[in-house]
């Protein structure tokens, strides 16, 4: 469907930063690329505190005709989105974050389906991994495409739009109107906004899921700095299951529940403690169990390799899989063990 020029609405791209991020260069030029009318979006940054790459890439945005405005709060970045919406003048506020580089019909494609759909009040898609990124950045990619955690949003294997209950800030196309009744929580990071759109569905409003919709997102290309993303994944997930315990999953407890079960399974082994009708538990057994789930990572693996011919992505992707299950675990006990 082909908007009326006169019907085309006004959009307000908002973007949290610290200012510190170098991609932020391609995110300026890929918003300067985009094909929707220049003077019916504009863009809207907030930064911890003036920096030599906000400021240089805030002036080029200008100078690429982009109405655009900077704010300065060192806050968290669901408070500074909730600052940018007070800002905006679009009757619709286009999220994504200092590290993607958007698809050039990313806004018109969301602006048709909202206009498609009028039941629907968000729009959110794929967020891809960049070609220049390292082997492990791709190899984290592929893997959060996957469903060993997170769900089908991040793949390019569904070719219709379908609701869905969480769009990632990265790539999310919502309503002005909204944020009448919800708001981003002013101090939760990251996860601000899987729990934004709990209590989004809540209040009875619906989001949708379109393929077309699309940004690539870098990744974290080294393994430490991935645990710790996984780690803070695991802790937030716990703070906001405490906050909405109607959101628990079963899945992010899996490999916790398996971690627990096998230490145990160790320790009666090694302790030599007979069990009823069963006996001594032979060590092999826990043994046995190990393997077989470092053989399912390393098949992952191999799939991965297979997948998309390269050597490095598949031989990554293993380690990607166990930092993933392991960093988020221990992420979810730290947030339900320690004090709210």
């Amino acid at each position: 469907m082909v908007i009326k020029l006169e019907n085309i609405p006004f959009v307000s791209i908002v973007i949290p930063t610290t200012g510190n991020v170098k991609f932020i260069k391609g995110l300026v030029e890929s918003v300067s690329k985009l094909d929707y009318p220049k003077d019916k979006f504009e863009l809207i940054l907030v930064g911890d505190e003036e920096t030599e790459l906000l400021r240089i890439n805030s002036k080029r945005a200008k100078e690429c005709g982009i109405q655009t405005t900077v704010k300065y709060e060192p806050l968290a970045a669901g408070k500074k989105r909730n600052i940018g919406v007070e800002l905006a003048k679009g009757e619709i506020i286009a999220f994504t974050d200092d590290d993607t580089i958007l698809k050039e019909d990313w806004i018109s494609n969301a602006v048709k389906h909202l206009n498609n759909n009028n039941e629907y009040v968000g729009v959110g898609g794929p967020n891809f991994t960049p070609r220049e990124g390292l082997p492990f950045a791709k190899a984290v990619g592929r893997i959060f495409g996957s469903k060993f955690l997170f769900s089908f949003r991040y793949t390019i294997g569904h070719a219709k739009p379908k609701e869905i209950e969480h769009n990632p800030t990265c790539n999310y196309i919502i309503k002005k109107e909204v944020f009448k009744t919800v708001q981003f929580h002013d101090t939760l990071w990251p996860g601000e906004d899987a729990e934004f759109d709990i209590r989004l569905i809540k209040n009875g409003f619906k989001i949708l899921y379109a393929p077309d919709v699309i940004v690539w997102h870098h990744r974290r290309s080294r393994p430490i700095p991935f645990l710790k993303q996984m780690f803070n994944y695991g802790k937030t997930r716990a703070q906001v299951t405490r906050m909405h315990p109607d959101s628990f999953d079963i899945r992010y407890f899996a490999f916790i529940s398996a971690f627990i079960f096998l230490m145990t399974l160790y320790s009666i082994s090694l302790s030599e403690i007979e069990l009823p009708v069963i006996g001594n538990l032979d060590l092999m057994i826990p043994i046995v169990l190990n393997l077989a789930y470092f053989t399912i990572i390393s098949i992952a693996g191999i799939l991965v390799g297979v997948q998309t011919g390269k050597i490095k992505q598949g031989l990554y992707a293993p380690l990607v899989l166990f930092i993933q299950h392991f960093g988020f675990s221990i992420g979810l006990l730290y947030g339900f063990i320690r004090k709210p």
